[in-house]
């Protein structure tokens, strides 16, 4: 009779546990959807991490009792596997163990740039089973993910693809296939040539790996806001080419003998898939109100000096920049009058 007293007690008492367990998720749940929910811009995204585990204390606990620590992290690995929103919120998690659990029960479409970005983050976690099952994760739940989410999350990670170190070749790779999926690509694009966001010239080089941009590039040149991107876009029209930081350096010596030196980075480069009329973009881009667009486009008049067929098109753009405002397109224009082939 003491026992089945003993029984009864003891099975309130647990049930009260995992009913106190519940409401304390739940709350979880709640706030952490809120954060997750409270932005959408790129340069905020990578504060999120920082922000939950802060507000819902959610860090890695340390105690002198391992089986404390253990005995938390089983009571939120069941919470994910009863609640599955959960696994939006601890993704963040400060215990890896947690965060594994979190990545395994992910499931399409991802509801906030916050989670893809996260998601892309656990590609570099410092935890190598975190980073091996988000790779299969990424697979598995990205292609049902809207471009409206994925973009921000993109714009936030391509300027550091060379740089986050815990990482291997598949993650940049990975991150750079799913940058090439046409509704991501057309969106971003629509980006580049009507806004001035930060960083889009890094973003624009990383999407210029791929070819689905080349029927695009002549508009971004027409009718991006930034200078330097109508530049990027003009030059890859007159070289016929797009190239792209490796994220690799070179040294290049001044002088051997004094231990002088500087440091250029590496590019790689693809052929353009489009062919283009290059007089008509000079033509374009000598009437550009940067004098650094301006500049390019006399060094495609430079280097398009000797067709004969295109003379007298050739000098009345350099006429119309003779008298450039800026000295380097007129030095520019002096180099090309100087070199003129022998009629």
């Amino acid at each position: 009779m003491f026992r089945t007293l003993l029984e009864k007690i003891v099975g309130s008492e647990r049930s009260w546990q995992r009913g106190a367990n519940s409401e304390k998720f739940a709350r979880i749940l709640d706030q952490g959807k809120s954060i997750l929910h409270s932005t959408n811009d790129p340069n905020a995204l990578s504060k999120i991490e920082g922000k939950i585990r802060s507000e819902l204390h959610l860090h890695y606990r340390w105690s002198s009792d391992s089986g404390d620590i253990l005995k938390a992290a089983r009571e939120e690995i069941r919470a994910i596997q009863e609640m599955p929103d959960l696994a939006h919120v601890f993704m963040f998690h400060g215990d890896g163990r947690v965060r594994e659990e979190a990545i395994r029960n992910l499931t399409g479409p991802l509801p906030t740039p916050a989670c893809v970005y996260a998601l892309f983050w656990r590609l570099n976690d410092w935890v190598p089973q975190v980073r091996s099952l988000s790779h299969k994760t990424l697979k598995r739940v990205m292609p049902s993910t809207s471009a409206m989410v994925v973009v921000p999350a993109l714009k936030a990670i391509l300027p550091h693809l060379s740089s986050w170190g815990r990482w291997s070749g598949e993650g940049p790779e990975a991150v750079r296939k799913i940058l090439g999926r046409p509704d991501i690509s057309a969106r971003i694009l629509e980006d580049i040539k009507m806004t001035r966001q930060p960083r889009l010239g890094q973003i624009f080089s990383e999407l210029s790996r791929n070819s689905v941009i080349d029927e695009h590039i002549e508009s971004v040149f027409k009718t991006a806001p930034l200078p330097h991107i109508r530049t990027m876009a003009l030059d890859m029209l007159l070289s016929g080419k797009a190239r792209w930081p490796t994220g690799k350096s070179k040294r290049i010596w001044i002088d051997r003998s004094m231990g002088e030196y500087r440091i250029e980075a590496i590019y790689d480069h693809r052929e353009l898939s489009i062919p283009v009329t290059r007089i008509n973009l000079i033509a374009v881009g000598a009437l550009d109100r940067s004098a650094m667009v301006r500049r390019r486009a006399a060094d495609g008049l430079i280097a398009m000096r000797n067709d004969p067929d295109l003379r007298a098109e050739l000098d009345a753009i350099a006429i119309s920049l003779r008298d450039d405002p800026n000295i380097g397109v007129r030095n520019r224009i002096e180099i090309f009058g100087r070199k003129q082939p022998i009629a």
